[in-house]
């Protein structure tokens, strides 16, 4: 995996910052309306203060460690090596710390983005630690979505995402993805943008998973990345990057949004679930900065921070391997789903070739399969089920009406049991064809 700086080296002209959108102007009135908590204001400067600065602190509600009956923790890796947490690393394990994160977990991330990814200089940004990429998504529509506000959507999507959006009130408008394409379509999106309609809002965001998409598999091409970035930025509206699946990319490296943002409209969510585990359930969101505050006032009174304890375990491993060896990790890992990837396409071949159309993934660990024959897949996921076979169908990740997908996942099975499911799937299908229920 490379760096994207080559990309970004024509974006730090100063000239560039009167190009710059307007943020906040994006915010929902409920964040407008939103207040900082007085006492998590005088917390987290008090836990952003450096060691040896000694504060006689009245003021935070905090239980007093010495109580803890837990000291330390020793981490054990697969490679048989480990690590101990302790002493000053422990009790920030085992206290409260800062809305935003722990710093120096917030710092090693933002760092790698910087250096990986490379984002325009110019556009001041920051990093804040989630509970997972899910929250993230949470905290992202919350901030900026008021009821018979419009968003747009990449279908099939993600289905925890839509009812975010719906519970909000919003109206979500869906942009169909192109399989000759992979993923997002510009043009689907162009029209979309030049027909809408003169007595609606404008749209005010796109969110989608560019790459290996939940539940599509699709890596949203290079040009058609930046086809979609031109429109965002002629249309005035935010991208918000769902990008939980970058480091099991297989394919060929693209230029992610936050990379090419010389306007600061994007927002990115990354993940730590599929790289190192989802019970730590850690997340970053990175976003211009002055929506940041925004963002904490909402955390500040629902979660008010991420677990700390996720979050020392998380850091200290980052300290212990470094980037090179986070990278090796993540590389690995990348090569274990492809070898995945590999195998579900060899049983798809052999079993279902004349049933439906797929394209391989090169990201992620989903395919998204179309069958022939069928309007539509509920009726046959429930049969599936009932052979023993779970899989998701295609109806789920759409907005409305029926769909004529599944989607298959290949992350835990190892190859002789995909085999084997694919196998009973395709059995199922030949057999609700028939008609024979």
């Amino acid at each position: 995996m490379q760096s994207q700086q080559d990309h970004n080296d024509d974006v730090t002209d100063p000239t560039m910052k009167q190009k710059t959108a307007a943020i906040t102007k994006f915010l929902s009135r409920t964040a407008l309306a939103r207040k900082p908590s007085p006492i998590r204001v005088i917390s987290d400067y008090l836990f952003s203060l450096p060691p040896d600065k000694e504060i006689l602190s009245m003021a935070a509600g905090i239980p007093a460690s010495s109580t803890f009956p837990l000291e330390s923790m020793t981490i054990g890796l697969r490679d048989g090596s480990s690590f101990k947490i302790e002493g000053s690393a422990m009790s920030t394990a085992l206290q409260y710390n800062k809305t935003s994160g722990i710093d120096g977990l917030r710092k090693w991330w933002s760092d790698l983005l910087s250096n990986l990814l490379a984002p325009p200089k110019h556009i001041e940004r920051a990093t804040i630690v989630t509970t997972g990429a899910e929250f993230g998504t949470y905290l992202m529509f919350n901030a900026l979505i008021d009821p018979g506000d419009y968003v747009l959507l990449a279908e099939p999507v993600y289905c925890p995402n839509m009812l975010k959006v719906d519970s909000l009130n919003a109206e979500m408008v869906p942009i169909k993805e192109d399989p000759l394409v992979g993923g997002l379509s510009p043009t689907a999106l162009r029209h979309a943008l030049e027909t809408w309609p003169e007595d609606r809002r404008r749209p005010k965001a796109l969110l989608l998973c560019p790459t290996g998409c939940n539940p599509s598999g699709a890596n949203v091409p290079e040009e058609a990345r930046r086809e979609i970035y031109e429109l965002a930025c002629e249309y005035d509206f935010l991208i918000l990057e769902d990008d939980p699946y970058y480091f099991l990319n297989y394919g060929k490296d693209l230029t992610t949004f936050l990379s090419m943002d010389t306007e600061g409209r994007v927002i990115r969510l990354d993940s730590l679930s599929k790289i190192l585990c989802p019970g730590l359930r850690i997340g970053f969101l990175t976003c211009p900065i002055s929506l940041v505050p925004y963002l904490e006032r909402h955390y500040s009174v629902t979660l008010l921070n991420s677990c700390n304890v996720s979050q020392v375990i998380a850091q200290t491993f980052f300290q212990e391997v470094g980037v090179s060896g986070f990278l090796k990790h993540a590389n690995t890992v990348a090569g274990h789903y492809k070898k995945q990837r590999d195998a579900t396409e060899a049983a798809l071949d052999k079993h279902m070739s004349d049933l439906g159309t797929w394209i391989a993934p090169e990201a992620g660990m989903f395919f998204w399969v179309k069958l022939h024959g069928f309007k539509d897949t509920t009726e046959l996921a429930k049969r599936s089920i009932d052979r023993g076979v779970a899989i998701v169908p295609g109806a789920a990740f759409q907005l409305e009406g029926d769909s004529p997908c599944i989607r298959l996942s290949f992350s835990v099975l190892p190859p002789e049991k995909i085999d084997e499911a694919v196998k009973s799937v395709s059995e199922t299908i030949r057999t609700v064809k028939q008609g024979q229920l």
